[in-house]
């Protein structure tokens, strides 16, 4: 996973370690739809992207930023939604990758 699952946590005001391995899963879930959305393959902070395919990108704090929110929205809504929380949009959409 790349995410930080203290940091994820924090963001959801969890103190306890019962929902780890849900939060976990639902971290995976929101770097699959990160790389659904945009177009892109996400990559842990810091990670050499020399050889990786053009589409490739790093951790930044606002994709790290727009995954708490998407999280911390199916964590409250455990039936889920129809879309991506807006501010998870926003803080995606300058990393989406179009095709030209």
């Amino acid at each position: 996973m790349i995410f930080d699952l203290e940091l994820v946590k924090k963001h959801l005001i969890v103190e306890h370690d019962d929902d780890d391995a849900y939060i976990t899963s639902l971290c995976v879930a929101a770097e699959q739809q990160f790389n659904q959305y945009t177009g892109r393959v996400l990559y842990a902070e810091g990670a050499d992207l020399s050889s990786e395919p053009d589409n490739a990108i790093a951790l930044s704090e606002s994709i790290q930023l727009g995954a708490m929110v998407l999280v911390g929205s199916l964590y409250e809504n455990r039936e889920g939604g129809s879309q991506l929380p807006l501010p998870t949009r926003m803080l995606w959409n300058p990393y989406r990758w179009l095709h030209v």
